[in-house]
C-alpha cells in the first residue's frame, strides 16, 4: 500500500502532540569469549578485531571460525538439537507503528484524498490536504483576539485549538462503546515473511530488520558463506493489529491467526514473538486463554515489551507534564526555554527553529500559551484517547487507579460507556494475572518466556525526547519509552544514572545490573530476562539483539547462563547502517572491482585505485567481525560505520576524503536565534512575554 507518512510529518506531529502534553498543566561487561593473539582490548574490557588490511583479515577469519560464526558454542546454526526436532514457526506481533491500517470505504478499498494519496499509516492517519481550511477555520479568529488581548478568558483559543485537533485526528475517533466511529481496515498477512510480495517482505524487514537471521551473509571477498542463516523465513508470520481498537478483539484475532499458522505448517503450536505494544495484545490472549494450559504456544520472547504499561501514557491521561509545578519552577524555565531547541536539533541537528518557537512564545502571554497547549490537549484525548480500550491498555499497572479516578464520570458514570467501561476494567485484571499466567504456561512441559530489554536512560535520550516534557522522565529508568519494571516484569530500579540503595546494593539476595541501578533479582523470570545498558526502544538498530532474539527462537540458548557471547547484561551499539545497507554496497563494489574499475549496487561503473580497492576491503571485514562480536561496545560500532562509509565514498572519487556539507551559515543562523532568545528572555524573565511584564510587573528577578 503507498504510504502518506514522512519522517517530516511525524516530527511535526510529535512536537504537536509534545506541545499538547506539556500543556496541562562504568558499562562493566565481563566478556568471556574465546580470544587471540589479534584480538585487542578496549578500556572497558570488551574485545575488538581490528584488520588493517586484507590479507590480516583472511588470516584471522581463517584462524578463528568458531568467532566468526556467530553461532553460539555447541548450537547447530539453525537446525534444531536432537530434543527439540520439530521446527515451531514464529508469529511476531508488532508494535505501535508496525502495523499499517487504513479508512476503507464500503467496498473495503482505501479511501484516497483530494491529493490522491491513500489514507493510511502505522501510527496516525491524517488527511493532510484539508490542514490549512482545517487550522484557518478554527483557529484565526480566536488566535487574533487572544494574540489582541493577550489572554484567553473566554476560552474560544482553547476551544478551537481542540476542535483543530479533534478534526485533524477524525479518522481515528472512537465511539463511546470503545469502537472506531470510520471504517478503519488493517491490512493482513494471509502468509509468512516467504510468501509475501515483494513489497510487503521489504515492509517487514524495514520494520522488524531479521534479514541477517533469514539469509546466508556471504563474505564479498572470498566468495564463502561467512555466517549461515539461523532461521527460515517461511517459518515467520506478522500478526498484524490496529492501534485503534480492542486488545482483546487482537486477541482472538491472534487465536485465529495461530490456528491459521499451525493448519498451514502442520505443526501443533507455535513461538510467539511481542514487540512493544504488541505485548499488550499477548496479555490479552494469555487472559482469554486462561485455563487452557495455552496449548497452542511453545515459546513467548517479549522484546521491550509493553507489558505493564508506560509512564508516558499515565503521565498524558493524568495531565502530569514538566510546566507549570509551583513546587518545581525548574520545570516552566525548561519548556520556555531548553525544551524545544532541545527537541528541533535531536530531529533536524539544528535547534533554530526551537529558538524561533520560543521566540514567538514571548510574544504571548503564559495564559496564551496555556490555551493553545491545552486545547491541544483536551482534542489529543477526546478524539484518540479516552474511548479507546488500546490506549488504556498502555497505562501502567500502578497508575491505573489514578487515572480510573480521573475519567470516572466521563466513562464508568455514562451509560453509553457501558461496554467499553468493562473492557478496560477486563484488561487491568488480565494485567494483573500477567505473571500468574506466563508463569501458568511456563510450568507445563518446562516452556521458555524470555524477555529482552533496554534501561538506564530516560525519555529526554534520542528520536523521542519530546517525551521529556513527561513528569516521569525525572524518575525514569528505562529504554526512553517503556519503563524498566514494565519491559521486565518487576525489576527493581532508581532512576537512570543513579544507584540503588545500600540496603538493596549489598544485600545477599539482590542480583545488581553493572551499573548499580538496578536489582533484577525481584523479576517474574530472571533466568531469562536480558538487559541492555544505555539501549533505545528502536533495538532493531542494534544486530546483538536481533541475533539475541535470532537465537532464543532457535532454541539456542536455555537461559542467560547458556552461552557467554549473549551474557544477561550487554551494552549497547548502533550497527543500523552496517548491516541494513553498507555491507551490500561494499559487497557490490567488491565483486565487481575489475583493473582499476568496479560497478556499484545501482550498476554506475565507478573508477577504483587498488589502494582504495584494499582499503574497502579491510573495512568491509572489519564490519563482518564487528558484527560477530556480541559484546556490545558503541564506539568500536562508530568507528566501523565511519571507515566504511569512507571506504564507499572514496570509490570513484579517484582516493579523495568525504567532503563535509558546508553548514557555516546554519551554525551561524543558529547562533543568531539563540542569542536574541537569550536577549528577549533577559528582559522578559525566562518564563514570562512581553505581556506578562506590562500587565503583571513582572520582571526578571521577581518572577
Amino acid at each position: 500500500m503507498k504510504k502518506t507518512g514522512k519522517r517530516v510529518i511525524a516530527i511535526a506531529l510529535a512536537v504537536i502532540m509534545t506541545l499538547s502534553v506539556v500543556s496541562a498543566a562504568a558499562i562493566a561487561i565481563t566478556s568471556i569469549i574465546n580470544t587471540s593473539k589479534n584480538y585487542s582490548e578496549v578500556a572497558d574490557g570488551s574485545n575488538i578485531i581490528n584488520a588493517n588490511s586484507i590479507d590480516e583479515a583472511i588470516e584471522l577469519m581463517q584462524s578463528t571460525p568458531e568467532f566468526f560464526s556467530g553461532a553460539p558454542e555447541g548450537s547447530t546454526g539453525g537446525e534444531n538439537s536432537e530434543e527439540n526436532e520439530v521446527v515451531y514457526p514464529t508469529i511476531i506481533i508488532p508494535g505501535i507503528s508496525q502495523s499499517i491500517s487504513y479508512l476503507a470505504d464500503e467496498n473495503g478499498d482505501p479511501v484516497v484524498n483530494a491529493n490522491g494519496d491513500e489514507l493510511s499509516g502505522g501510527l496516525l492517519i491524517l488527511d493532510t490536504s484539508n490542514l490549512v481550511p482545517t487550522i484557518t477555520n478554527n483557529l484565526a479568529a480566536p488566535l487574533v483576539r487572544a494574540l489582541i488581548r493577550q489572554n484567553d478568558d473566554d476560552g474560544k483559543l482553547r476551544a478551537g485549538v481542540s476542535n483543530t485537533v479533534k478534526e485533524v485526528f477524525s479518522i481515528q475517533a472512537s465511539g463511546k462503546d470503545g469502537k472506531p466511529v470510520n471504517n478503519l481496515k488493517t491490512v493482513y498477512y494471509g502468509t509468512s515473511v516467504g510468501g509475501m510480495t515483494q513489497d510487503d517482505k521489504d515492509y517487514f524487514y524495514r520494520m522488524i530488520p531479521m534479514r541477517m537471521l533469514t539469509e546466508d551473509t556471504i563474505d564479498a571477498t572470498t566468495g564463502e558463506v561467512a555466517k549461515k542463516a539461523i532461521l527460515d523465513e517461511n517459518d515467520l508470520y506478522l500478526y498484524a493489529f490496529p492501534l485503534i481498537g480492542d486488545p482483546f478483539e487482537s486477541a482472538k484475532g491472534l487465536d485465529e491467526y495461530i490456528q491459521f499458522v499451525k493448519s498451514e505448517k502442520g505443526v501443533d503450536k507455535v513461538n510467539i514473538v511481542t514487540i512493544s505494544l504488541g505485548g499488550t495484545i499477548l496479555t490479552a490472549y494469555l487472559e482469554m486463554m486462561k485455563g487452557s494450559g495455552y496449548p497452542d504456544v511453545n515459546m513467548v520472547v517479549n522484546v521491550v515489551s509493553c507489558l505493564q504499561g508506560t509512564d508516558i501514557m499515565g503521565d498524558f491521561y493524568l495531565r502530569e507534564f514538566k510546566i507549570n509545578d509551583p513546587e518545581h519552577p525548574e520545570y516552566e524555565h525548561f519548556f520556555f526555554n531548553e525544551f524545544l531547541p532541545m527537541v528541533m536539533k535531536e530531529n533536524s541537528d539544528s535547534a533554530t527553529l526551537g529558538y524561533i518557537i520560543n521566540i514567538a512564545l514571548k510574544i504571548m502571554s503564559k495564559d496564551v500559551v496555556y490555551s493553545i497547549l491545552s486545547g491541544a490537549v483536551d482534542g489529543i484525548v477526546d478524539s484518540l484517547m479516552l474511548y479507546c480500550p488500546q490506549f488504556w491498555a498502555m497505562i501502567p499497572t500502578d497508575r491505573f487507579e489514578d487515572v480510573k479516578a480521573m475519567y470516572y464520570d466521563r466513562i464508568w458514570g455514562d451509560p453509553e460507556c457501558a461496554e467499553l467501561a468493562q473492557t478496560i476494567d477486563n484488561f487491568q485484571t488480565a494485567r494483573l494475572n500477567l505473571v500468574d499466567n506466563l508463569k501458568a504456561f511456563a510450568e507445563k512441559d518446562n516452556r521458555l518466556v524470555h524477555n529482552v530489554a533496554g534501561y538506564g536512560i530516560d525519555y529526554t535520550v534520542a528520536d523521542y525526547n519530546f517525551f521529556g516534557a513527561m513528569r516521569s522522565s525525572d524518575v525514569t529508568n528505562s529504554d526512553a519509552i517503556i519503563d524498566i519494571d514494565s519491559t521486565t516484569l518487576g525489576a527493581t530500579y532508581v532512576p537512570a544514572g543513579q544507584i540503588l540503595p545500600d540496603e538493596i546494593l549489598f544485600s545477599d539476595d539482590a542480583i545488581i545490573s553493572p551499573d548499580g541501578s538496578l536489582d533484577i533479582s525481584t523479576c517474574a523470570f530472571v533466568d531469562t530476562t536480558w538487559f541492555f545498558q544505555n539501549q533505545h526502544h528502536e533495538v532493531g538498530r542494534n544486530d546483538v539483539v536481533i541475533q539475541l532474539i535470532g537465537h532464543l527462537i532457535n532454541n539456542d540458548l536455555k537461559n542467560v547462563n547458556s552461552d557467554p557471547n549473549f551474557p544477561q547484561f550487554n551494552g549497547t551499539r548502533n550497527t543500523r547502517d552496517i548491516f541494513r545497507w553498507r555491507l551490500e554496497d561494499a559487497s557490490a563494489l567488491i565483486t565487481n572491482y575489475n583493473d582499476g574499475v568496479t560497478v556499484d549496487i545501482e550498476g554506475n561503473e565507478l573508477v577504483c585505485s587498488e589502494a582504495d580497492m584494499e582499503e574497502l576491503k579491510a573495512a568491509y571485514l572489519e564490519c563482518l567481525y564487528l558484527l560477530n562480536d556480541t559484546i556490545c561496545e558503541p564506539t568500536s560500532a562508530e568507528a566501523a560505520t565511519e571507515r566504511i562509509n569512507d571506504a564507499i565514498y572514496r570509490v570513484g572519487h579517484n582516493g579523495e576524503e568525504p567532503v563535509e556539507e558546508d553548514d557555516t551559515t546554519a551554525k551561524l543562523l543558529e547562533a543568531i536565534c539563540e542569542f536574541l532568545d537569550k536577549v528577549i528572555t533577559a528582559v522578559t524573565g525566562s518564563c514570562n512575554g512581553f505581556s506578562d511584564i506590562a500587565q503583571n510587573g513582572v520582571f526578571p528577578g521577581n518572577e
